[in-house]
């Protein structure tokens, strides 16, 4: 009986034991933009097990965040600032660091190596923060305002959303980092916002206005190979997003609600949509884990993260800050 007692103990101490070792070994980050003006934007991050924190106050329009290795990075659009956390298990490391950027109305960013360049549209250009000695530099200015970014082999592609006097623009520039130069000009159809890479294919979501403030809404495919260009328009005040992504090698636009497959021209399927949302509350979308994450927001009291499976079915619900607007992932 007494060898029973202490085999019983012995397990829960050992099971106890296992339970403390387990940690957590994720965190999602949500750039919560706040209200214009009021500089409450927040980033709030979820772990692995559900659990929610935040870093609030982080000035006017948390535009993006973007993570690298044990780094997370925040663009703060209207204060005109860059913060930098450490990440670990716990949580971030505050207060972090707070780069200014000289009023430069910074939008979208990427990492490659020693380098985190990022779109601005003030100052009209692209910049880095060198990553080894945290200075800002210029790496080349851009004819208009330039929005999404992305890198393929030596390769940056920006998408330039709107003209110098806020007209639309209708270009993808590609910059060569090795030779330091603008290597093309790309026409893409008015309004590129945002881009992706599919199969060495360039996908480029594009959103645009008339005089009137009407939305049109459009998808153009670009081959960098042969420098074949595919432009869909899908028409005045077509209920579409902003975004493209790739899930299951399959390319999908934000629309209609939530993402829809694209086929081989272009056109929206309708019967392959993931998600089920009025599309005026979807104000952002991003794949992360095959599991695609909606940013829903009434500019008011809904300001809600919903996660939905490949499978198009809802795993998780988060109330998260005001207006969710852009996602990123650390893992341990």
């Amino acid at each position: 009986m007494k060898k029973f007692v202490l085999l019983f103990i012995s397990i829960i101490i050992l099971s106890c034991s296992i339970d403390d070792e387990i940690s957590n070994s994720e965190w999602v980050f949500i750039a919560c933009e706040g209200n214009f003006g009021a500089s409450n934007g927040s980033v709030y991050m979820v772990n692995s097990f559900g659990e929610i924190d935040s870093i609030p106050n982080l000035g006017d329009v948390v535009q993006s965040v973007e993570v690298y290795e044990n780094k997370l990075f925040v663009l703060v659009n209207n204060s005109h600032k860059l913060h930098v956390f450490d990440i670990n298990s716990d949580g971030v490391s505050l207060p972090g660091i707070e780069i200014d950027l000289n009023g430069s109305s910074p939008r979208e960013m990427i990492v490659d190596g020693d380098r985190l360049y990022f779109t601005n549209w003030n100052s009209k250009d692209v910049k880095y923060l060198d990553l080894f000695n945290y200075k800002v530099e210029k790496l080349t200015d851009i004819n208009g305002l330039p929005e999404g970014i992305v890198k393929k082999g030596d390769d940056l592609y920006i998408a330039v959303n709107m003209n110098q006097d806020y007209s639309a623009s209708d270009k993808v520039v590609r910059y060569d980092i090795s030779e330091n130069n603008i290597k093309e000009i790309i026409t893409v159809g008015d309004g590129p916002l945002d881009l992706e890479f599919s199969n060495n294919e360039l996908y480029v979501s594009r959103t645009y206005y008339d005089e009137n403030y009407a939305a049109f809404h459009g998808t153009s495919q670009y081959s960098p190979n042969n420098k074949n260009i595919l432009i869909k328009e899908y028409g005045k005040n077509t209920p579409c997003g902003g975004s493209v992504h790739s899930l299951n090698n399959k390319m999908y636009r934000s629309a209609l609600g939530g993402i829809a497959e694209m086929d081989q021209f272009l056109n929206l399927i309708e019967n392959s949509i993931i998600g089920n949302f009025n599309q005026s509350e979807v104000y952002s979308v991003d794949v992360i884990n095959d599991k695609v994450y909606f940013g829903l927001t009434d500019y008011n009291s809904l300001n809600r993260v919903k996660v939905i499976s490949k499978d198009n079915i809802e795993v998780a619900s988060y109330d998260v800050g005001k207006i969710p607007g852009d996602f990123a992932l650390w893992r341990k």
